[in-house]
């Protein structure tokens, strides 16, 4: 146990450790076997001065937003009525459900490229069927950003169903049937005996949720790539493509330390938010 702790211990420090030389430096692909210039937190102030990161900060917000508020709301939906159906409606759906999540995020990606493409889309052709105009969804800014929500959510969702689900085992069979005496709707249900009980699954599904979320570029690299006109370029592309496409090492490396600070600020408010102890 020990020797795989050191090993993982290892591979943590060494990847921040490179990470912050290379934030503190100028390192770009040209200069990458010279000497590397110190030049503090320049790197930072590079960062915030320029346009496209506040363009990119933007595009992750809505991104994000949209996407962690419909796996939320479609996942505990689904949780929900799978475990309030019966055992063999139950054991035919969830495998089901969670097909999605079985697949890498670049399979989901080219699938909803087949999906959407606006000549021979499985959706363009059920549109035009329906005697409707077909849809440009990577053409758009407002339909890209559309897009790849839409692809995340898919993909994303059967997590929040997981691990919702096991939260929904913890109630109290007792806790239904007395319920039932008492003539709760479901609704009632829900919201005033379901609810508070899987408040700490709700809490620890929004902390990695979020996380994944925000920092999620493969998908949207393969989909979209940040394009068009940058509708769709999110903070994590925006340090990919400035590292690997422009050579900018060290732009790269400062954007991944600001991902990491936002993501720390989001779990902080959840925690100080939900007030929840977890244990």
């Amino acid at each position: 146990m020990l020797p795989a702790i050191g090993v993982l211990f290892f591979l943590q420090f060494f990847a921040w450790g490179w990470n912050i030389n290379l934030v503190l430096h100028n390192v770009t692909l040209m200069n990458f076997l010279r000497d590397w210039q110190f030049v503090g937190l320049e790197n930072f102030q590079t960062v915030l001065s320029d346009p496209r990161t506040i363009t990119s900060l933007t595009n992750t917000a809505i991104f994000a937003f949209s996407s962690i508020a419909l796996q939320m709301i479609i996942g505990t939906a689904i949780s929900y009525l799978l475990y309030r159906a019966t055992p063999v409606v139950e054991k035919i759906f969830r495998p089901i459900v969670i097909l999605p999540w079985l697949c890498s995020v670049l399979i989901a990606a080219f699938g909803w490229q087949l999906i959407l493409a606006k000549d021979i889309g499985l959706l363009n052709t059920i549109i035009t069927w329906l005697g409707f105009a077909r849809i440009d969804f990577f053409g758009g800014s407002t339909t890209a950003m559309i897009a790849i929500v839409l692809a995340n959510t898919w993909w994303g969702t059967p997590f929040t169903i997981l691990l919702m689900g096991s939260g929904m085992t913890s109630i109290s069979p007792q806790l239904i049937e007395a319920s039932k005496v008492d003539g709760a709707s479901e609704w009632i249900f829900f919201t005033r005996v379901a609810l508070p009980i899987i408040l700490p699954f709700i809490l620890i599904n929004l902390i990695l949720i979020t996380v994944w979320t925000i920092n999620m570029f493969g998908l949207i690299l393969a989909m979209t790539g940040g394009g068009p006109l940058n509708a769709t370029r999110v903070f994590p592309l925006h340090g990919y493509l400035a590292a690997f496409n422009q050579g900018n090492f060290s732009y790269g490396a400062t954007v991944t330390v600001f991902s990491v600070m936002i993501n720390l600020v989001l779990v902080y408010i959840y925690v100080r938010i939900a007030d929840v102890e977890l244990v």
